[in-house]
């Protein structure tokens, strides 16, 4: 049963154009994958699996993947985008992270590329992480540090939303080490690992454009400004994006550090 507050998170991933913003991606898809050593025949779950980069990727490596995600959108390009790929065999299914409609240590495991960390109850999705990977098996997702380029866009985002006391902890306290530890509860190891991938982008006025005319989470940003007829707090909010990602401008592109985090039940 669908509940009300994560069809907010459904609608913001409606916005923009995720699969734009997807393809900047495969190449930490393949790191995560690498780094859970995901083998033929195992079984794997996807959370939030988005248009399917990261499922599509285990799938590559010949395991029976499934990939469940809120959006039935971005599942219906998921399903193209396996198409392209020539994987066949994927499972994609409408699901929510903090509830998982499948019974207790079902896979071997459990993944997320920048999904399950939009969940609002994360303690809620953590355990399901936890529940539904067999003993012995893995759990591990990318996630975006506060301190690191996309972590900075989140904050700067952040500042210009309504303060609500009610808003859920942000998305990326999944990029704390010591935050992800007390969540895990029940995994016997985990290790954490970083990456930095490279966006190509002419300037840091394309990467603005691009992001706040694609980008679910900015778009419904900009939307809320316009509807309170603040109109200049959106050059305010584009000052500030490229101020905060200014220090991670390499030539023509722009250099986002992740966290890989893996462990073992």
């Amino acid at each position: 049963k669908k509940r009300l507050i994560n069809t907010k998170a459904e609608n913001v991933w409606k916005l923009g154009d995720y699969r734009s913003i997807s393809t900047m991606l495969p190449s930490i898809s393949s790191h995560l994958v690498r780094s859970l050593n995901i083998q033929p025949g195992e079984s794997v779950l996807d959370i939030a699996c988005g248009n399917g980069n990261t499922a599509i990727t285990a799938g590559r490596k010949g395991a029976n993947v499934t990939g469940i995600d809120i959006t039935p959108e971005l599942l219906a390009l998921a399903v193209e985008e396996e198409k392209t790929a020539q994987v066949g065999g994927i499972v994609w299914k409408e699901g929510d992270a903090q509830h998982l409609s499948f019974e207790d240590e079902s896979f071997d495991v459990v993944l997320s590329t920048f999904g399950h960390m939009f969940a609002p109850q994360p303690d809620l999705v953590a355990k399901e992480m936890v529940r539904v990977t067999k003993k012995g098996g893995r759990i591990g997702f990318a996630t975006w540090p506060p301190e690191l380029a996309i972590g900075s866009i989140f904050k700067v985002n952040g500042k210009y939303l309504p303060k609500n006391p009610d808003a859920p902890p942000s998305p990326i306290l999944w990029g704390i080490p010591d935050i992800i530890e007390k969540r895990l509860m029940g995994v016997s190891k985990i290790y954490f690992e970083r990456g930095t991938t490279i966006f190509s982008v002419l300037s840091p006025g394309h990467f603005w454009e691009h992001m706040s005319t694609k980008y679910g989470p900015l778009l419904k940003t900009i939307q809320t400004i316009k509807n309170q007829d603040s109109e200049n707090q959106i050059s305010l909010l584009r000052d500030d994006f490229l101020t905060a990602i200014d220090p991670y401008i390499v030539e023509n592109g722009i250099r986002p550090g992740y966290l890989l985090t893996v462990a073992r039940k």
